[in-house]
């Protein structure tokens, strides 16, 4: 007798398991555009405003001795973190020209992130930062509308600080300057001569060191796109020059304010800032063709090794 073989068939799957499959897909590009979102927002410069503002907060409660809502810190560094993601992925959208033109791999140059999507995130996140900045207080939701202001001076096309040396280091100090005084505002506490010097400090190195150290590398897109920073007229040479002189100086300031402040976290962090500033004079005196940004890297470990430090002495004191 012949036997009928039936093939095997699995259930359908359920109407339920269908919608919720759609639901993933929809989900997966929304995800792939905030992570290029952040991406282009640049991961390590997102921490450090964070990390400014927090130092800002805590310096100043310590010195004060006066003790933190941790709530209104934990909304203002939120806060923080949304305007600043919101003023990078906006420079990202300005600089998409250079930016090809030094064929960068960030995602909106690369083609990943299209132009309209960040353009929206610019909006949602500038919007965020203000809505947790008022919930973390007046002062702080102040701020991050002057920082917002700041990021769109520095990049729109009308004004675009960021094309000269000069009004590219006025803006950044400026940004850096009203994040550690919106960590003030946090705290509750007045501004104190600790805070105060360190701010100061750091804020003038982000002018004066990280906006021209940047340029290093790039000054065929930003001759191209007609920016006059000092890499561009000046050559490289001068550029790396200046900040190894910048480094100095600011390592001097911040030495004499720690003698005159006497506080740990001051005394600990001028330690710091010191082997950091000679570790980017160093980088801008051997140049590397391979790595014309090293002295911006370097830049940038000094200054989350120059926050941690003094964070650190806090803990200790």
């Amino acid at each position: 007798m012949s036997q009928v073989l039936v093939p095997h068939s699995s259930p359908a799957p359920a109407p339920t398991d269908l919608g919720r499959l759609g639901r993933l897909g929809q989900l997966r590009p929304v995800a792939r555009t905030v992570r290029d979102c952040l991406r282009e927002a640049r991961p390590l410069v997102q921490v450090m405003f964070v990390l400014r503002f927090v130092t800002g907060a805590l310096l100043t409660a310590s010195a004060a001795h006066h003790r933190v809502d941790l709530v209104h810190l934990l909304l203002g560094a939120v806060a923080w973190w949304a305007a600043t993601v919101s003023v990078y992925i906006f420079n990202g959208v300005s600089d998409l020209r250079e930016d090809r033109a030094n064929r960068s791999e960030r995602p909106l140059a690369s083609g990943q992130l299209g132009e309209s999507a960040a353009r929206r995130a610019v909006a949602l996140t500038a919007l965020a930062g203000l809505v947790l900045g008022c919930a973390a207080g007046w002062e702080v939701a102040e701020s991050a509308a002057v920082f917002l202001a700041l990021g769109y001076v520095y990049s729109a096309p009308s004004i675009a600080a960021k094309c000269r040396s000069w009004s590219a280091s006025a803006v950044t100090c400026a940004a850096a300057g009203t994040t550690y005084l919106a960590g003030v505002a946090a705290s509750g506490s007045a501004l104190t001569a600790e805070a105060a010097v360190f701010a100061v400090v750091l804020s003038l190195g982000v002018g004066l060191i990280a906006a021209v150290a940047k340029d290093l590398g790039s000054t065929r897109g930003d001759s191209l796109a007609g920016r006059r920073t000092l890499a561009v007229v000046r050559g490289e040479h001068s550029a790396r020059r200046f900040c190894a002189s910048s480094g100095v100086a600011l390592t001097l300031i911040l030495t004499a304010g720690a003698v005159w402040v006497r506080e740990l976290p001051l005394e600990a962090a001028a330690v710091v800032f010191a082997v950091g500033a000679l570790c980017v004079a160093g980088h801008c005196v051997a140049v590397r063709r391979d790595r014309p940004r090293a002295p911006y890297r370097s830049w940038m470990v000094t200054q989350y090794a120059v926050h941690l430090t003094a964070l650190g002495a806090l803990l200790w004191a």
